[in-house]
């Protein structure tokens, strides 16, 4: 009885010394191998991707003024918004300016007739009537060409009276054109586009609109008494 108490005795103790001293560190061990994802704040987080850069654009400020066809006339508008203060800036690109309304006659059938109508506008007082070069057999008589569509539309009249049927068009032409560049912060601001006369008091059909990515290339322009302007 004594060895069995014994053998029992001794089975307990290394029953308890193996779940306490030898199967629980292996254990804690695996669990001291996982670790958690460490916190971090949002601006301390490494960027998975850079960042993309926002477009440059010029100021909110910026305006924009034109598009000129002649280099003088958007020296002339320069020289205005200096006065007044503001210091423009040129560029040129590639666009379309209105010319101004033309009115015509048509199919006129050939050569000899259009001769006749011209005669016979100019002693009625038109004297800007021309002969546009031929267009296959039929020949155009240009009747003028009129910044202001009133102009325009009297003309009309005046060869309806005679017994004609002229024709109204708008008229634009694709090539290099100017623009001005300005930044415009309150209270200053940009003169009415519509009051702009262009060289010889021609109306010019201008617009002022918020600056875009193409007015990074403008320059300043100099002063007219300091020399020739030339596109920026």
């Amino acid at each position: 009885m004594r060895v069995i108490f014994a053998l029992l005795v001794l089975a307990n103790v290394a029953w308890y010394a193996w779940t306490h001293w030898v199967d629980r560190p292996a254990e804690d061990a695996a669990h001291a191998r996982v670790e958690a994802p460490q916190l971090v704040l949002a601006r301390e987080a490494p960027a998975t991707e850079a960042a993309a850069r926002p477009p440059i654009r010029p100021t909110d400020n910026c305006l924009s003024l034109g598009p000129f066809s002649d280099l003088t006339d958007a020296a002339r508008t320069s020289t205005l918004l200096r006065e007044n203060g503001l210091q423009p800036r040129q560029r040129a690109g590639e666009g379309v300016v209105w010319k101004g309304y033309w009115v015509s006659l048509e199919q006129v059938p050939d050569r000899l007739s259009a001769e006749g109508i011209i005669e016979r506008l100019r002693r009625f007082g038109i004297g800007d009537a021309y002969s546009m070069p031929d267009k296959g057999r039929q020949i155009t008589i240009s009747l003028g060409l009129f910044t202001e569509r009133q102009r325009a539309l009297q003309r009309m009249d005046e060869v309806k009276a005679l017994g004609f049927e002229p024709l109204m068009a708008v008229r634009e032409r694709s090539g290099t054109v100017y623009w001005i560049d300005v930044d415009v912060q309150a209270p200053a601001k940009l003169p009415d586009a519509a009051l702009l006369d262009g060289d010889g008091g021609r109306i010019l059909r201008l617009e002022i609109q918020p600056c875009d990515a193409a007015a990074s290339t403008s320059r300043p322009v100099p002063d007219l008494a300091q020399g020739n302007v030339r596109p920026g």
